[in-house]
Order: structure tokens, then C-alpha cells, then sequence
């Protein structure tokens, strides 16, 4: 059969109310239905351009015709018309979907002709090519409309160059038939720069991970002299490729050292970057910046990942590590913040910028992406400076469209230029659009990921990493405390790193019952208590004392058991009160406190009436200096919280079990207490245990519980230990089903904060995220909930919140929280609480009762990380980093225990910059939520 001409008819009145928004299927079906018209066999005997008719509007005159018609336009053409088209002399192509299949019928149709090569002989290569001329013909139109305007293609001469490049092609002329599409090529790139002549980058990203680094990453690897790539991989990944697919490592080299492919990452593994401290953050892309540069000889300078994990914290340790840029978007769940530009400075909370790239990737194998195209495409020449798409997908997963647009890509620059990010970085301009973004803006899939996939303790993993955490950082600080010490000034550091990084590991792979693991760090955390009180010397001879630690930047309360010495310690000093072998001690940050025998009480003390101290507990309710708790008799929850300045209940909990039910009143579970008895009246710890059973409306058991209420003489903390024993466990929707610990306060008008990476941020987020603490404030009232590693809430109206305790998976069955009353700094108070509480005994006293070795003179400053500097084996100085934690401008001084000659800040381009000393005083000045590394050296 002889075509004249060549149609696909689409399921709209005209191309302005053509609709985008269709699923994959008909995406494919219309893509396939137009291009597949633009083969060379079928261009060259129809002898003009394919084209188009709506619908509901077709055409009238059959012969000569070839019409395709896409399944998802035939159910809006007229009655009887495919059978008058058939009868009239068309060739009517219908119920296909794909376009090899639409191309292979409509080449059947074809007559044969002795002067030109048949349609299979055609290069295959070639016949692509005009199959991607066409789906570039189709975008150009679509983009025409999306930016308002009309047509300006030159059509005859566009006619007239295609119609000769396909005759060329069935001729066998290859390389004359290319030439005349570069020319086609071109006149569309004409038609689009002139109604909007913006330039258009394309960022081609390959997502590689374990299973992907064989032979479908090999084979990307090949076309990158065609196409430049980049290639989005961890440190983890390319270290298991060195050990499984040497190979593809090899040809990942070559191609990153010859400039055709960029990568990017950073991190050794991609861990929850919400939920870890800066110093974690800092540790994983530091390991897996070593791992890039050992096995690829360099290191990626753009920042990116895979999984959900931005965070505002992460632009200036990036900077910190010599990071030029950054993925601003993620290719998992989760919801982060978008902007109306490409490429954008993002500021970090503590307001340094990285340049970004704010675009989010789209994924490639859907036919749908391309539909969108020019929408897309559109929108961003509408608002941006440079025009930038960025293509995600796997190595092997893509689809025929992205394959043409790589193809129309290798002629013209119509629809964008294929960059590396170093090309991207280097080449466009910044628009100059600085973006800050509140951490509510961040959403994390986390704990719903963790359920669906079915992984183990999915709350209770994160407590475990927390204390383990807490642990290893106490002994890093003690052994560095021992190093610059009195008595040893010179003794070499001991590093835990390789401790450090199996606690990280178990961020991928959690062990519950690692009792190596929790030996190891119990033995690191007390031999680093020892070496630290040998450090301070001391009197020989002295009778068996305690000495007690404190590694954390801010001074803390300890209740300590301190049996075996000769006569009870002395009130006096940091000993606030004894009672018989306890003894509560105050002990300052980054020091000790010494507990020693007192003097051996005569005949005339022991007769003399010793003070008596009110009880810390009665009956239903627990009081020190600060506040007073209830419990309520009926329920065992904790009815009040109230402190002595205010009127009113500050804040209640109690325990309860929430399912979805379709009557919010019905939602939670009732506490049902069986017993409550005062296991402790004082007069240092104040003690109540109530058992019980947690019931629905119908008083039917859901659990059993036991919850502890503590409190301690001079502490703000009212502390709660809670074990549950559920008969009913929660659904696979761990937002909506799960056991928690709920909190209710007074006032509507709070404003709630909450940890983020270590810094105290507002939050009106519904689900929340916060490992350390939530701070509800009112007014100059601030009650803090310290919750202990356990990182997810959510809230309730404007006076309520949940922390979830069990969700679906979970095995963990006991849990401690906190409630300080009035805590100046939450931070510092959630670490120590977090944190473990060393106490050694030694048979040698130090040369003071108690004492600090550095000093912060502001709690708002955090030190995360000390370590000695050593030359030649001797300690000559120290270097710390410390966050400012609550947002404000701090003028800090660091007092040492030992006179400083020098001391710099090191700046975010690793720049040094020289601080004032005087004596043992460091000046160091601190911007809101700045975490900066300061490194001294002592006076000889």
C-alpha cells in the first residue's frame, strides 16, 4: 500500500487542552502512537511530515491514509469511523500500545520498491534516529503551547529536509541522511530559541547501589564519550566493588579521571541524617571521603543521595569538608523543601550557603516523565536562570524515551545539554537565590520504611545506638581529659574510632543482643575512667575514696552508691547530702568530684539529733525543692506536674495504646491501676510504683503495665521507667497504632521545640522527629521532655503529644523518660540524661576534692568532640569543636587547666583564623547554631 499521508489521532480537541496528567500506559500509547510515523521507510513514500488529528474531530478523506490510532483515543472517535476509513482506503492501526509494535504494522503495509532498501535494511541505528527527530518534533510543540505561544517552525523547509534526509536513509546513504537531520535538528532548535532562547542543561543520573555495580553498570560506563554522566554512589558501595566487581571499578576510574562522568555522595553508608549528631554526620563523610580517594584516587566534590536525609545542619559541615556543591533532593519517600530555581545557594541553620542544586530528579522509566517533558521543561525556562532537568535512574533502567532524548541530544541542544555536575557547577551562572529552610520542612519515611520492611525494633534500635553512642563519645572525652591531665601531661592519646564506627555500623545493621559489642565499650568506658584518675595524681596513702567523672560540656547531678569507706562522706563541698552509702554530688563539666571517708564521728555527734528532711515521697505524690508530682490514685498516671512559683498543673502523663477507630474518644486505651506503693520516701531518691492494666472502652486488657515515677533531692528531672506487657499488639501502621507515653499541658498558646542534630529548633510539626528532647514553653515556663534515644512523636491538637513506645515490631518492653522543670539549656540536660554516670573507686585521693579541666562559661556551647594534639609523642595542646545549641550570637570563653600561647578557629574553607588568649582563657566567638573546630596550644 502507497501512504500520502501519515496520522496519529490523539484524545483531545487541540493541543491547548491536551492533558499531561496520564498514567504510564497511555503516556506510552500516545509517545508511541506519534513517533512511530517518523521512520524513514514510511516519511520517504508519504513524501511529508506525519501530523495529527483530534479525536472528536477526525479526518474525512481516507485514501492514502495511515492513521494509528492509541487505545486510549479509540473510545472517543465517532461511531462507525474506523470502518469507514477502512472502507475508504485507510489503513487504520488500533489496539497497540507499544511502538515497536505500531512501527512493525505499519511497515507491513508497505509497497515494496526496487529503488529503495526495505524498511529491516535500513541501519537500525539510523531508523532511531528519525524515531527520536520525531518525539522531538512532538516536544518542541508541547513546549511551544507551554510557554503561550505559536509555532514559529519554518514548516515546508522542515518538510521538505526531513522528507530528504529519509530518502537518503532507504537509499542506504547514511551519513547524507544524518546530515540532513542535523539540519532538522536545527530548525526546530530555531523555532524554540525563538520564542525563548534559554539555555538547558540535562543531568544525567545513574544510581548505582550493591546490586547495580556488574555488568548494567559496564555497560553505562561505555556510552560516556556519547553522553556525560554522573554517577550517585557511596563509599560503602565502592568499597564492595573493589572486593566483587574490580572491572566496573576500574572502568568507573578511567571514566571519573578522564572528566566523562562525575560522581557524587560523600558519605560511607546513608544513615538517618535527621536523626544523628553533627559529629556522626561528620565521622561517615569523612570515612567515605577516605574510601573515594583510595579507591577512585579522587574525591566527589558535589554532595548527594539516594535515600532521604537533608537536613539544615549539613551545608556547613559540607563546607567544612571542602564540598563545592549539593543535591538538594532525594529519590526516596519522604517530603523536603523545593524552590522555583535550579541551581540556588541553600543556607544551612547557622546561615552558610552551598551552591545546590534544587531541581528533583525524575525517574526515566516511565513513559509518563516524557508526556510531562515539556511541562517541565517549561516551567523551569519560565523561572529559571539555567533551565535544568535532572534524569534519575538505575544503570539498565531506563526507557526508549530517554534513550531518544540522548539521541536528539547527540544532534542538537533543542532540548537541553547533557552535563557532568563539574561541567554544571563551572559553566552556568548562580541565579543568586539564597534559600533557607525550617527543619519542619523535612519529613522523613523512616519508621513507616522500617515497619513495612519488616526490620526489628524499630524505636528501641535508635535507644541502644544513643546509649552505645554516649558511651564511647564519655570515653573519647575521658582519655583526652587523661592526656592534657596534671600528673601525666604528656601521656598519648587512646583512640576509640574503631569503637566509634562498629556503634555506627549498627545504624545499617542493628544488634540487639550484641553482648560483645556492649563488653567492649563497658571495658573502653572504664579504663578510660582509670587512666583519667591517674592523670590527676593525688596524696599516697589516703584511705579508699570514689572519684566520679564528668566528660559532658555542662555541670551535672549525680546519686551515687559509694560503699566501703571508713566513715560517711562530709556534707560539704560538691557533696550536697549523704544518706548512710549514697550520696548525691554535684560535679563540674569536663572534671571530677572526689567522695572520700569524713571525719570519724565522736560520741557527741552520733547522740546528736541528725536534721530531718521532708520525704521525697507519700502516698499518691512526689516533691523536692522544684516542683511536686501526683499520681492519680484511680489510674496511676501522673495527674499533675506543678512547681511552686506558678498556679496550675503544668503538665500530666499517663500511658496508653491508640487505634485507628473511626471515634477519636475511642482512640486510646484506658490506665486501670491495681497497686501503687511508695518503694522510696528519701531522703535522696523519692520513689512510687504502680502496676496495672491498660483497657479499651469495653474494659477489655490490652497490656499490663508497671511505670516508676523518680525523682531525686535537687534535681529538676522527674524521671519515669515503663515496662508494658502487651496482649494486643499494634497494626503495620506504626503513625496511627502503637503504645506510648502521653503528655498533656495546660496552655494552648505553648510553642514547642525540639532536637535536630543537636540544635534546639522550633517545630508546630505534627509527627515529629526528636532523639534528645521536646521543650514546651510558655512564657518563661519551660517543661522538657528528655526522651532518652526514643525519636518519634506525634502531636495532638495543640496540647497533647504522644511518644511512641511499641509499634508494630517492636520487641523492646521497657523504657525510661524525663520531665524537667524549667531546664535552661535542654541540650545539655537531654545528653546527660542520655549519657552514662562513671564513678570510680581508687585508692588515691587527687590533689583536690573537685575540679574541671576545661571549662565553657556558656551552656548554649556544646563541646561534641576532644582530642589531644601530640608532636614527637608529647601533648602540646588540644583541639575541640563546639555547636552552639539555642540560636544566638555567643561571646564564648574556654578556660584550659593549663596556660595557652596560641589558639585558631578553623573557618568553613579550612582557614585558620587567630583567637585572643590570656592566660588559660581562649575568646572565641560563636554565631547562631555555628559548630566550629578551635584548636590551642599550651605555653612551654
Amino acid at each position: 500500500m502507497t501512504f500520502n499521508q501519515l496520522i496519529v489521532l490523539l484524545p483531545c480537541h487541540g493541543l491547548e487542552d491536551f492533558s499531561l496528567h496520564r498514567g504510564a500506559g497511555e503516556a506510552e500509547q500516545i509517545l508511541s502512537g506519534w513517533s512511530a510515523l517518523w521512520h524513514p521507510s514510511l516519511v520517504a513514500q508519504a513524501g511529508t511530515t506525519p501530523g495529527w488529528f483530534p479525536t472528536d474531530n477526525p479526518p474525512q478523506a481516507f485514501a492514502g491514509h495511515l492513521v494509528i490510532v492509541p487505545p486510549c483515543s479509540g473510545p472517543l472517535l465517532p461511531d462507525d469511523w474506523i470502518d469507514q476509513a477502512r472502507h475508504g482506503g485507510a489503513c487504520v492501526i488500533e489496539g497497540l500500545g507499544g511502538r515497536d509494535e505500531m512501527l512493525a504494522a505499519a511497515l507491513e503495509q508497505l509497497d515494496p520498491d526496487p529503488e529503495v532498501l526495505a524498511p529491516e535494511a535500513v541501519d537500525p541505528e539510523l531508523a532511531a534516529d528519525f524515531l527520536a527527530l520525531g518525539f522531538c518534533h512532538f516536544m518542541v510543540e508541547l513546549l511551544t503551547r507551554q510557554l503561550r505561544y505559536m509555532s514559529n517552525l519554518d514548516e515546508e523547509s522542515f518538510k521538505s529536509t526531513l522528507v530528504r534526509a529519509a530518502t537518503e536513509a532507504v537509499k542506504g546513504e547514511a551519513q547524507a541522511a544524518r546530515d540532513e537531520l542535523h539540519g532538522a535538528f536545527k530548525l526546530l532548535h530555531e523555532s524554540r530559541e525563538y520564542f525563548y532562547p534559554v539555555e538547558v542543561r540535562l543531568l544525567d543520573l545513574t544510581l548505582v547501589a550493591l546490586t547495580t555495580m556488574g555488568r548494567s553498570l559496564r555497560d553505562e560506563l561505555k556510552d560516556v564519550d556519547k553522553v556525560s554522566r554522573n554517577f550517585l554512589i557511596s563509599g560503602r558501595v565502592i568499597q564492595q566493588m573493589a572486593r566483587q566487581e574490580p572491572d566496573t571499578l576500574a572502568a568507573l576510574k578511567d571514566a571519573v579521571q578522564a572528566k566523562r562522568a562525575s560522581i557524587l555522595g560523600g558519605e560511607y553508608d546513608q544513615w538517618e541524617l535527621p536523626l544523628l549528631s553533627p559529629e556522626t554526620i561528620r565521622r561517615n563523610l569523612t570515612r567515605g571521603l577516605a574510601v573515594y580517594e583510595q579507591y577512585l584516587g579522587t574525591r566527589p566534590s558535589t554532595y548527594g543521595r539516594r535515600r532521604f536525609g537533608l537536613t539544615p545542619v549539613l551545608p556547613q559541615i559540607l563546607k567544612q569538608l571542602g564540598f563545592t556543591g549539593a543535591l538538594h533532593g532525594t529519590l526516596d519517600d519522604g517530603r523536603f523543601p523545593t524552590g522555583n530555581q535550579s541551581r540556588m545557594q541553600w543556607e544551612g541553620i547557622d546561615r552558610t550557603t552551598v551552591e545546590a542544586i534544587g531541581r528533583v530528579p525524575v525517574d526515566v522509566r516511565d513513559a509518563d516523565t516524557f508526556l510531562r517533558f515539556s511541562e517541565r521543561l517549561g516551567e523551569a525556562m519560565d523561572l529559571d536562570h539555567v533551565a535544568t532537568m535532572v534524569l534519575a535512574h538505575w544503570p539498565g533502567q531506563s526507557s526508549r524515551w530517554y534513550e531518544d532524548l540522548r539521541r536528539i541530544a547527540s544532534y542538537s541542544t533543542v532540548v537541553g545539554t547533557f552535563s557532568t555536575l563539574h561541567e554544571y557547577f563551572e559553566e552556568t551562572g548562580l541565579s543568586g537565590q539564597q534559600t533557607q529552610y525550617r527543619s519542619d520542612q523535612y519529613r522523613s519515611p523512616y519508621l513507616r520504611q522500617e515497619v513495612a520492611a519488616g526490620r526489628p525494633d524499630p524505636i528501641s534500635r535508635w535507644v541502644r545506638y544513643f546509649a552505645r553512642l554516649a558511651s564511647v563519645e564519655a570515653a573519647q572525652t575521658l582519655n583526652t581529659l587523661a592526656a592534657c591531665g596534671l600528673a601525666t601531661p604528656n601521656n598519648p592519646n587512646h583512640p576509640t574510632e574503631p569503637l566509634l564506627t562498629q556503634v555506627e555500623n549498627t545504624l545499617a545493621e542493628d544488634s540487639q543482643a550484641d553482648a560483645d559489642l556492649d563488653q567492649r565499650i563497658e571495658d573502653t568506658l572504664n579504663e578510660s575512667l582509670a587512666r583519667f584518675a591517674s592523670s590527676l595524681g593525688g596524696q599516697s596513702g589516703s584511705s579508699q575514696g570514689y572519684l566520679v567523672a564528668n566528660p559532658g560540656s555542662a555541670a551535672g547531678r549525680r546519686c551515687v552508691e559509694v560503699p566501703g569507706l571508713d566513715s560517711p562522706p562530709e556534707v560539704t563541698g560538691a557533696v550536697r547530702a549523704v544518706d548512710a552509702t549514697t550520696v548525691l554530688v554535684d560535679v563540674p563539666p569536663m572534671g571530677f568530684a572526689w567522695i572520700g571517708p569524713g571525719e570519724p564521728a565522736d560520741a557527741e555527734t552520733v547522740g546528736r539529733k541528725k536534721k530531718e528532711e521532708p520525704p521525697l515521697a507519700e502516698e499518691h505524690t512526689l516533691r523536692n525543692e522544684f516542683f511536686e508530682a501526683t499520681i492519680d490514685p484511680y489510674t496511676g498516671a501522673v495527674r499533675s506536674i506543678s512547681d511552686y512559683r506558678t498556679r496550675g498543673a503544668r503538665l500530666a502523663q499517663q500511658i496508653a495504646m491508640r487505634r485507628p477507630t473511626d471515634d477519636p474518644d475511642a482512640s486510646y486505651s484506658i490506665m486501670a491501676a491495681d497497686e501503687i506503693k511508695v518503694t522510696s520516701a528519701g531522703p535522696l531518691v523519692g520513689e512510687i510504683v504502680c502496676r496495672g492494666r491498660l483497657v479499651d472502652r469495653d474494659v477489655r486488657q490490652l497490656a499490663r503495665f508497671t511505670q516508676t515515677t523518680r525523682i531525686h533531692r535537687g534535681s529538676r528531672i522527674l524521671e519515669i521507667s515503663i515496662e508494658l506487657t502487651p496482649d494486643v499488639l499494634p497494626d503495620p501502621d506504626p503513625w496511627n497504632s502503637y503504645y506510648a507515653a502521653r503528655f498533656a499541658w495546660n496552655d494552648a498558646t505553648s510553642n514547642l521545640y525540639r532536637s535536630v542534630n543537636l540544635a534546639n529548633v522550633p517545630t508546630d510539626a505534627v509527627q515529629l522527629e526528636s532523639p534528645q528532647f521536646v521543650d514546651i514553653r510558655s512564657g518563661k515556663l519551660r517543661t522538657t521532655l528528655l526522651t532518652g534515644g526514643l525519636p518519634y512523636h506525634r502531636r495532638h491538637g495543640l496540647r497533647m503529644l504522644d511518644t511512641l513506645l511499641i509499634v508494630h515490631g517492636e520487641t523492646a518492653r521497657q523504657f525510661r523518660l524525663g520531665i524537667g522543670i524549667d531546664l535552661p539549656h535542654p541540650v545539655s540536660a537531654s545528653l546527660d540524661f542520655l549519657g552514662p554516670k562513671p564513678a570510680l573507686a581508687t585508692t588515691t585521693s587527687p590533689p583536690a576534692p573537685g575540679g574541671w579541666l576545661f571549662h565553657l562559661d556558656h551552656r548554649n556551647v556544646l563541646a561534641t568532640h576532644w582530642e589531644p594534639q601530640c608532636a614527637d609523642g608529647q601533648v602540646e595542646g588540644f583541639r575541640v569543636r563546639l555547636l552552639e545549641t539555642d540560636g544566638c550570637t555567643t561571646s564564648l570563653q574556654l578556660r584550659a587547666l593549663k596556660p595557652i600561647a596560641s589558639a585558631a578557629k578553623l573557618g568553613v574553607d579550612a582557614a585558620e583564623v587567630g583567637l585572643t588568649t590570656e592566660g588559660d582563657r581562649i575568646t572565641i566567638e560563636l554565631g547562631p547554631h555555628e559548630w566550629a573546630e578551635v584548636v590551642a596550644q599550651f605555653a612551654k
